[in-house]
This record gives structure tokens, sequence and C-alpha cells, in this order.
């Protein structure tokens, strides 16, 4: 079946949040460790454990993983983190990128690879266009921007909202989906909307205190009916694209619109 990329994702770093995640009608479940940074990555025999827990339990929505937070340098690491975690059942692995020399051969190496690939941003230190550009004609489904150092406010408070316009725009215009994400929170949701991003992450709006402790099923229930208010969640955009469910990763290579 197919399943639309669009909506609210929410990241979870277990079984037991990955279910109250799925409880609180959450479209995108995202498997990564939040204290191990952005993009922390979970052993890939736990990210198993969830992929086989929630299919198990009747959740057919999109599944992603991050590889962990990898330097550009280690290329030979990415790629082998990127099989692996592909190879555990995931509709979509996500690889962060952070601006370097060693960025642009990161982003080509990435692209031929045999299964949905969404490169993540990080734009703490401002946007690369030219590194951008590469990854639009890269044809990889979607691309992200997110921030690294949560401590420092959101994604807002980094990039100018034109910035961010701009990004969605050049997705769009390139038929990639475009998500944003960056210690977003329930504020943010007016502003997010006026941008028409396919999906929008959140990690720290639903838990209590340090985006490090639990997920709330309450704050993500309550964080749905707001998003949906704003059109953010289920409702199905012009943009939104289509990640093919149950094909095995060998076979996928991108989602079209």
């Amino acid at each position: 079946m197919n399943s639309p990329l669009h909506g609210v994702l929410v990241s979870v770093r277990n079984l037991d949040e990955a279910c109250r995640a799925q409880a609180a009608g959450v479209d995108l479940i995202d498997l990564k460790e939040p204290a191990d940074g952005a993009l922390g990555g979970l052993p890939c025999a736990l990210i198993r454990e969830v992929v086989t827990g929630l299919r198990g339990r009747g959740h057919h929505g999109p599944l992603s993983a991050t590889i962990g937070d990898v330097p550009m340098t280690e290329l030979d690491t990415i790629l082998a983190r990127v099989q692996a975690v592909a190879a555990t059942g995931v509709d979509i692995v996500k690889v962060g990128i952070t601006s370097g020399p060693e960025a642009a051969a990161v982003i080509d190496a990435l692209a031929p690879l045999p299964c949905a690939i969404i490169p993540v941003f990080l734009a703490d230190d401002g946007l690369d266009p030219l590194l951008l550009d590469r990854a639009h004609r890269a044809r990889f489904p979607a691309l992200m921007l997110d921030t690294a150092r949560k401590d420092r406010g959101s994604l807002f408070d980094v990039l100018a909202q034109a910035e961010l316009r701009d990004f969605v725009s050049a997705c769009h215009r390139h038929g990639q989906g475009a998500g944003l994400a960056g210690a977003l929170r329930f504020r943010h949701l007016a502003d997010l909307a006026a941008l028409s991003p396919n999906y929008v992450g959140f990690r720290s709006a639903v838990c209590i205190g340090d985006r490090a402790q639990g997920l709330q099923t309450d704050l993500a229930r309550a964080l749905m009916a707001q998003a949906a208010t704003w059109g953010l969640s289920r409702k199905r955009r012009p943009h939104a694209i289509d990640v093919p469910m149950g094909v095995p990763v060998s076979q996928l290579r991108s989602v079209s619109t």
C-alpha cells in the first residue's frame, strides 16, 4: 500500500515510546536516540524490534530512522550505516549533512543507493546553497532541515522565514518533499503552516523538560490535534509524496509525487 510522506513526524527512542506515538495518531514515526545528538542513532537490533513491534500492532505508516551523528569525513562509515539501518525494515533512512568540503562527496555517494534516503541538513551555521542544489539534482525523495544545538533556540531562530520559504519552494520545484525540524514547539505551528512543508518534526514539544526525557502521550495527542487545525497532519496537500510500503529495500530507490 502507499502511505503519504506528509504530516507530523515525532522521534522516538524505543518501542514503548513508539507505541505511545502510534496511540497519539502520529503520522510519521522516526527512530533515534536524542541523548546522542540531533541525529543520534539507535542500535540496529533495537530499530528492528521497534519496526516489528509496530507492524505487529497494525501500524502501516512510514517509519524512518537515523544513522547517527557521523562526521562527513567518514564516508565508508556513513555508507555502511545506511545499509545496516535500511536492512532493519524502516522505510526511510535519514542522514545528517553538515557543511564542509567532504559533504558534496557524501551527497554523491548516497544518491545512487537502493533505498529511500532523506538528507537532513543541519542549519545551525547557515545553509550552503551549492550543497542544497546538489541534493536537489540528486533526486532524493525529500530533504529536511534540522538543528544540532537544541539549547540555542529553534529552527526559526537559526534561519529567517524567507530562507525557510525558499528551501520549501526549491524542494517542491524539484519534485521533492520538504521537512522542517529543530527544537520546534506548539507555538511554531502557525509559522510552519505558512511555509507549507510536507512534514514537520518534533521531539522537545512532546517531552516534559529535556528532550532526552520520555515521550508523553498526552502531549503527542495535543500536538496532533493542534497540528490538524493548521493543516499540518494527515490532510493531504498538493506536494505530498508517496513512499511505497512493504517493498523490499533493495527495490526501493525513490518516491514519486
